[in-house]
């Protein structure tokens, strides 16, 4: 092995959209990381500053269902210039091929996972690459691993990106709006498949995740 450095040359754009990526990686890393953010709270607890981490408890009492419930998205998180930077670098596109009725809640099916399920990330968590304008009156809410909202501070930062639970009991909330307009995003292949994403091969394990099926077929339209 050895380390190649980026030529001197490369575009400064480039460099930003290399950056945006990082700091992505790093936020799933680290922020991510259940022994980091607990560590974190423990010195915060054991620290001058111990009424922060006491008000958080509370919050985090009061908040815990959210991630089942509909989440907590904010605007101005996911219009944030860096996403730009970070949907161009690979980059990601979201090309429609058929008008979707927003009077009707839909459920996607998404593949490859990849490691970190950039491409749905980009698509359904940011608002660069054009889902409000393609499908207006839809609204997306990407499900991910109940384990990511035991993590502190992280699970509001990733709930604030459009992310929610991906219990039967968050899509089912999601599915269920009378008045329509919401697309609850599955990974089909899950974590699992995550560990087939190598250069060259899409890997898709779905033989033994139908889940996904039933819960669509209970509603209508499916799509």
């Amino acid at each position: 092995m050895k380390v190649e450095f980026a030529p001197i040359n490369i575009p400064l754009a480039r460099r930003i959209q290399t950056a945006a990526v990082i700091q992505w990686l790093f936020s799933f890393l680290l922020l991510g990381n259940t022994q980091c953010c607990w560590g974190v709270f423990i010195i915060l607890l054991l620290g001058n500053y111990w009424f922060l981490p006491v008000l958080y408890a509370l919050w985090l009492y009061l908040d815990w269902e959210t991630p089942q419930t509909g989440g907590r998205r904010s605007k101005w998180v996911r219009n944030w210039t860096i996403w730009k930077y970070f949907t161009d670098y690979f980059p990601i596109h979201l090309i429609k091929t058929s008008d979707l009725d927003p009077s009707q809640n839909y459920l996607f099916g998404f593949h490859p996972h990849g490691i970190l399920v950039a491409g749905a990330f980009g698509n359904f968590c940011t608002e660069y690459t054009g889902f409000k304008e393609l499908f207006p009156g839809l609204t997306p809410y990407l499900h991910i691993l109940p384990f990511w909202f035991g993590c502190p501070f992280f699970r509001d930062y990733a709930l604030s990106t459009g992310v929610v639970s991906a219990s039967k009991k968050s899509v089912s909330h999601v599915l269920n709006n009378d008045r329509g307009g919401n697309v609850a995003v599955i990974v089909i292949g899950g974590a699992e498949e995550s560990l087939d994403a190598h250069p060259g091969s899409l890997s898709l394990n779905i033989l033994k995740r139908r889940g996904f099926i039933k819960m669509g077929s209970g509603f209508s339209p499916f799509s």
